[in-house]
């Protein structure tokens, strides 16, 4: 098991987490500013790849979900076409191959592939890690964005951006097995893993349906997007949505996010 692993004082459930409100407004301004440029430690991550030589080749693969499989239309006066000509060719996810090399060709995840490239964060999930990443889907990512004026990319916008992802990025590598027997261990309750700049990401099972479910500080949801995948340096799993680290303020164009 790994050591960045922690209790997670739930909100969901009544007796959890007393207390846990105290700071968190005052912490939301100064961390968020904080979170600029990711070679805050003085450390130079461009170099920072995994060393393929030394990774166990696999010929095992998977095929990671996306929404584009439904985009063939046909033609409305009748003219002939072929799906096949429109069919998205398969995302596959191999098993010997580091996160970000995965999740780039994935179509599902452009937007947040993008995303890490402009906040400097890429170089991290392509080192030897592990790290467990619970990438944002396009559609959620463009919902997230929309929030913030001129957009999350915006470089206005770069320390709510790097910290917001950073969040999406656990250290270890965390299956759904694993995370199960954690937190079985932990006696049915929420564990708490340890992500890029030190937020808690509460993982819990839903008494009601047995899924696991993502939690941030205040009780806020995300449901994971069926099931992990292997990686040379980690464990990929894809989003529902989004999820915060702390509560944001934003100008917002839609409803609030989140499952409940």
């Amino acid at each position: 098991m790994d050591v960045r692993l922690d209790v997670f004082p739930s909100r969901r459930f009544p007796g959890w987490g007393k207390g846990l409100k105290l700071g968190v407004g005052l912490l939301l301004g100064a961390t968020l500013s904080a979170c600029g440029d990711p070679d805050w430690q003085g450390t130079d991550w461009t170099k920072n790849y995994q060393d393929s030589f030394e990774t166990r080749i696999s010929a095992r693969a998977s095929t990671m979900p996306g929404t584009t499989d439904g985009a063939y239309q046909p033609s409305a006066d009748g003219t002939p076409n072929s799906p096949v000509a429109y069919h998205s060719p398969p995302m596959m996810s191999y098993e010997d191959r580091p996160l970000d090399e995965n999740i780039a060709g994935s179509l599902e995840l452009s937007d947040y592939v993008k995303a890490l490239r402009v906040a400097k964060l890429e170089p991290w999930i392509s080192g030897p890690g592990p790290y467990t990443l619970f990438a944002i889907p396009n559609a959620a990512m463009e919902r997230l964005s929309a929030r913030w004026p001129g957009g999350l990319l915006a470089p206005a916008n770069r320390g709510q951006l790097v910290h917001i992802l950073g969040y999406t990025i656990a250290y270890g590598k965390w299956n759904e097995s694993a995370l199960r027997r954690a937190i079985q261990h932990n006696h049915g309750h929420a564990i708490g893993l340890k992500t890029l700049y030190g937020d808690l990401l509460g993982v819990e099972r839903s008494p009601h349906t047995g899924e696991l479910l993502l939690e941030n500080a205040v009780g806020e949801t995300n449901r994971l997007w069926g099931k992990s995948f292997p990686q040379s340096n980690g464990v990929l799993y894809f989003t529902q949505d989004t999820l915060l680290p702390i509560p944001v303020k934003t100008v917002s164009t839609g409803g609030k996010h989140g499952h409940r």
